[in-house]
C-alpha cells in the first residue's frame, strides 16, 4: 500500500485533526495510528464514552445533536474532520427512528457547519454498506441506493449533506463501511455489531441468538484494514469520492458461528432465531475495485481476525 503522506502548514506544523466518534470502536483505533503517523489528534465524543486511555488526546465533550454543544470548539481550527460518530444500529434505529434522525442527519449537519466555521479543508465521512439495501451480487459504489432501514435512510442523508458543502469549500471523501469487527469493539453491546454480538454470547452464555436465517451472508472487514482505508481520505486524490470498504468476501451467519465455535473449543452450541427485524437484509458483498485502484487491499483474514478478537475479548468478558 502507498505510505500515507503526513500534510504540514506552509509553517511547518502539523496538522490538526479531529474525530467525531473519537472514543469509539474506529474512532479509537483511528486516533491510535494517526498518532503513530505525527498528526495532532483530538477526539469528539460524548462524555460517558471517554475512557482514562484517550487521556493523552485533546477530548472534547459535546453530543452532536446539540449545535450548541460545538461551543467549547469555539476558535479551534482542524485541517480534516473525520465524522464517525453516529447511532450504528439498525435495529434501534427501527425503534427509535428519532434518535437515528437526531445523531445522523441533524447531528451531521451540526459538524458540516462546525466544519465551514472552524476552516476545515476536508470531512472523511464514514457512511454505511446500509445505503444500499437488499442487493444480489457484488455491491459498487454505482449500485443503486435503496435503503431498507431508517439507519441506511439517515447515513444517506448525511452524504447527501456533506456533499452539499462542497459549495462552501469543505471538500469530502465518502467511505461505505461493510461489517466492522476486530479487537475494540464493544463486547457488552449486543444490539451493534453481528461478530462481536455472537463471539459475546459464545464465551458468556450456552445459546447464541440469531436474528434472521443461518444462510444470510455480510462482508467483515477487520478494524486494522479499515483504519487504513480511512487514512486515504486525507489524500487529495479521494476529493469527492465514494468507496466501498469491505473483504469483498461473503460470509453466511452459519460459517460466522461455526468460526467463533471453534475458537471457543465448543464441539456445541445451542442457536436459538429469535427473528428477524425491520429493515435488516438478506445479504452485502462489497466490490472494492474502486478502493484497490488506490493500492489498498484487505490484508487480515476473517479466521485470523476472529483469533485476535477471541483473545481481545476473552480479557474484556
Amino acid at each position: 500500500m502507498k505510505p500515507t503522506i503526513v500534510i504540514f502548514t506552509r509553517e511547518g506544523s502539523v496538522m490538526k485533526i479531529l474525530i467525531t466518534g473519537g472514543a469509539g470502536f474506529i474512532g479509537t483505533a483511528l486516533a491510535r495510528k494517526l498518532t503513530d503517523l505525527a498528526y495532532e489528534v483530538s477526539l469528539l465524543d460524548l462524555p460517558q464514552r471517554f475512557k482514562p486511555y484517550h487521556k493523552e488526546y485533546e477530548c472534547y465533550e459535546v453530543d452532536i445533536r446539540q449545535s450548541e454543544d460545538f461551543k467549547v470548539l469555539e476558535h479551534k481550527q482542524f485541517s480534516h474532520i473525520f465524522h464517525l460518530a453516529a447511532q450504528t444500529s439498525g435495529a434501534i434505529s427501527q425503534e427509535n427512528p428519532t434518535l437515528d434522525v437526531d445523531t445522523n442527519v441533524k447531528g451531521t449537519l451540526n459538524v458540516c457547519n462546525f466544519a465551514r466555521a472552524c476552516g476545515a479543508q476536508k470531512i472523511i465521512f464514514s457512511s454505511s454498506m446500509a445505503t444500499y439495501g437488499n442487493q444480489e451480487g457484488n455491491i459498487s459504489e454505482s449500485t443503486p441506493l435503496t435503503p431498507l432501514s431508517n439507519y441506511g435512510v439517515s447515513k444517506l442523508c448525511g452524504e447527501a449533506y456533506i456533499k452539499s458543502f462542497g459549495q462552501f469549500g469543505v471538500r469530502y471523501a465518502i467511505f461505505r463501511l461493510f461489517n466492522v469487527y476486530g479487537p475494540g469493539q464493544d463486547m457488552h453491546n449486543l444490539r451493534q455489531g453481528m461478530a462481536s454480538i455472537f463471539m459475546a454470547q459464545a464465551l458468556t452464555s450456552d445459546c447464541i441468538r440469531v436474528t434472521g436465517s443461518l444462510q444470510r451472508y455480510r462482508d467483515f472487514v477487520y478494524i486494522d484494514d479499515v483504519v487504513q482505508a480511512l487514512l486515504l481520505g486525507l489524500e487529495g486524490r479521494t476529493d469527492s469520492q465514494v468507496y466501498n470498504v469491505g473483504s469483498a468476501r461473503a460470509t453466511r451467519v452459519r460459517e460466522l458461528i461455526e468460526c467463533i465455535l471453534s475458537l471457543c473449543h465448543r464441539e456445541s452450541f445451542e442457536v436459538c432465531n429469535v427473528g428477524g427485524h425491520e429493515g435488516d437484509t438478506f445479504g452485502s458483498l462489497a466490490d472494492i475495485s474502486k478502493l484497490k485502484s488506490l493500492g489498498w487491499s484487505p490484508k487480515v483474514s476473517l479466521t485470523e481476525g476472529l483469533s485476535k478478537m477471541y483473545a481481545y475479548a476473552r480479557g474484556v468478558l
